[in-house]
């Protein structure tokens, strides 16, 4: 079984169908585990080890994690797992909850009702972000500095790519950048993450950054709310 989440307990017994999987939340203590039942020979250790290259197959199972959270979000708080968190018999489950239940408990508490952001900046007309499953394309390209960019960019976009910066990252109670590599035109992308009430006003001040941008070229998303993927 893969541990998807682990949710605020009035999820439990809620029953899903993701990726052709069965999907159910099931009550420990005062919180609720959101599980896949897999086969157990095709999620063996050995098993995942081999796949792991398969980019197919990985975006397969980041979509299962990404649709189930999101899902179960519209009900309770959520605290996503990491990406194949496999369990091989449910007394390995219990005994990692048992474990981990009083970080996952004060986790859920810190992360679970707030909401992830993420905020692209690009010199030049750029498509907007998208493909990848987001696991894939920004939580694991995800940096733990909250430093501001060093952007090669003539001077006024580089500065106004920083003012966009800094009044984001006022707006959030913690930052990751998100690696660009040599993305054209990239100046920068960060996930932000931030309270459930301030969605709306990062939305508005990358609306209107964007307005201003757009003098210089420059081109500016919002991809918004999500689950804390990213800080878990």
């Amino acid at each position: 079984m893969i541990l998807l989440a682990v949710c605020a307990p009035e999820l439990a017994g809620r029953r899903l169908a993701i990726e052709g999987h069965r999907v159910q939340a099931v009550r420990f203590g005062r919180l609720a585990l959101l599980l896949a039942f897999v086969d157990q020979r095709a999620y063996a250790l050995d098993a995942i080890d081999r796949k792991r290259d398969d980019a197919a197959w990985t975006a397969s199972q980041a979509r299962m994690l990404e649709q189930a959270v999101e899902r179960a979000r519209m009900r309770a708080a959520v605290l996503p797992m990491r990406l194949l968190t496999v369990f091989a018999h449910p007394g390995a489950l219990e005994e990692a909850a048992r474990e981990q239940y009083a970080r996952w408990s004060r986790a859920l508490t810190r992360l679970g009702s707030k909401r992830e952001c993420v905020v692209h900046l690009y010199a030049g007309p750029h498509a907007p972000p998208g493909g990848e499953p987001y696991l894939v394309r920004i939580s694991q390209r995800a940096s733990r500095t909250a430093r501001a960019p060093t952007m090669k960019a003539d001077a006024p976009v580089a500065a106004h790519a920083l003012d966009v910066w800094q009044a984001c990252t006022r707006i959030a109670t913690a930052t990751r950048r998100i690696q660009t590599g040599n993305r054209r035109g990239a100046l920068w992308s960060a996930a932000l993450l931030v309270n459930e009430r301030d969605v709306s006003a990062l939305a508005a001040l990358v609306g209107g950054s964007a307005e201003n941008g757009a003098r210089l070229g420059v081109s500016a998303y919002l991809e918004a709310p999500r689950a804390p993927f990213t800080f878990v």
